[in-house]
């Protein structure tokens, strides 16, 4: 446990590097968003020397890592706030919507898995597979700008911008309206891959011996697909909890489609404009933060099966 939390630190720092590397390299800078007169050559190299984005690379890495070791994730170039503070103020309403999507994901898919074998080759199986395969061909963005032009242009059935209306923050079903979409988006883009993974589950536990002893005691079909359902749980927990990390991606890349206030949209913004201490942040909060849903995937999945040694992922 401890070595794993080791690699899990060491993993989230490594990420930063590359992510800093990367950042350097690319176009743009922070000066850009400073207005029109940012264009010019002398303004930009004012603004680099203000930030200390003039020195040499590694040197720039050394001092943000320094400060981030004790706990100092520096100011926002963009706004002078806080990086914590704009981390803590947004991070609600990514929990919110990744563990919606998370819970309505896992819960479909275990139930789509049961439906599937229970009319296994039948019309109702071929349909669920097709459509799942099918909205897991479109990326997520792709997916979540064909849902804005339909239920927000052409229908104008739903909100497709923001967490909630203004003056309406405190509204509990105005906030599950703006949830709605960006949910539904997470849910079908990642649907196929882990109705497969339950679908393997489940049909390999049927297929067990045990199993198969149950039918020939004329045990009730509602008992036997309980144990089974028991039984199949573990590696299908395992697998969300090793997809946490991915998962995390979709979850910002349809914020900022859904210009939904998390961290999302926060992390591509700052990607634009190279908000460096912003990034960096975001990027070795979500490792750790990815680490930490994928340990206690472990746990309950250990729990359920209590024999269980080895994860073993399909």
């Amino acid at each position: 446990m401890l070595k794993r939390f080791i690699f899990s630190i060491f993993i989230a720092f490594f990420s930063t590097f590359l992510c800093f590397v990367l950042l350097h390299f690319s176009k743009g800078g922070v000066a850009y968003a400073s207005g029109v007169n940012s264009q010019s050559k002398e303004f930009i190299q004012r603004i680099e020397q203000n930030l200390g984005l003039d020195k040499p690379l590694l040197e720039q890495y050394k001092l943000w890592l320094f400060k981030a070791v004790k706990g100092d994730l520096g100011l926002s170039f963009l706004s002078g706030e806080s990086v914590a503070k704009l981390i803590k103020e947004r991070l609600f309403n990514t929990l919110i919507l990744g563990l919606s999507a998370l819970m309505l994901l896992f819960l479909l898919s275990v139930f789509l898995a049961l439906l599937g074998h229970y009319y296994k080759e039948s019309f109702i199986d071929k349909i669920i597979t097709f459509l799942a395969f099918n909205f897991f061909a479109l990326p997520p963005f792709a997916l979540a700008l064909f849902f804005v032009l339909l239920f927000g242009i052409f229908w104008q059935v739903l909100p497709v911008m923001g967490t909630s209306d203004i003056g309406f923050e405190e509204d509990i079903l105005n906030r599950f309206k703006h949830l709605i979409l960006p949910v539904l988006v997470l849910v079908l883009s990642h649907l196929a891959l882990f109705l497969r993974i339950a679908r393997t589950s489940i049909n390999e536990s049927f297929s067990q011996i045990f199993i198969q002893n149950l039918y020939a005691r004329a045990l009730r079909d509602k008992d036997i697909y309980f144990l089974v359902l028991k039984y199949s749980l573990s590696p299908i927990i395992a697998y969300f909890g090793g997809a946490a990390l991915s998962f995390m991606m979709g979850t910002y890349v349809v914020e900022s489609v859904f210009v939904y206030e998390g961290l999302g949209s926060l992390l591509f913004k700052s990607i634009i404009f190279k908000d460096y201490p912003v990034v960096l942040a975001l990027i070795f909060f979500s490792v750790l933060l990815a680490a930490f849903f994928t340990f206690l995937s472990d746990i309950l999945a250990r729990v359920l099966n209590p024999r269980l040694r080895r994860l073993d992922f399909v």
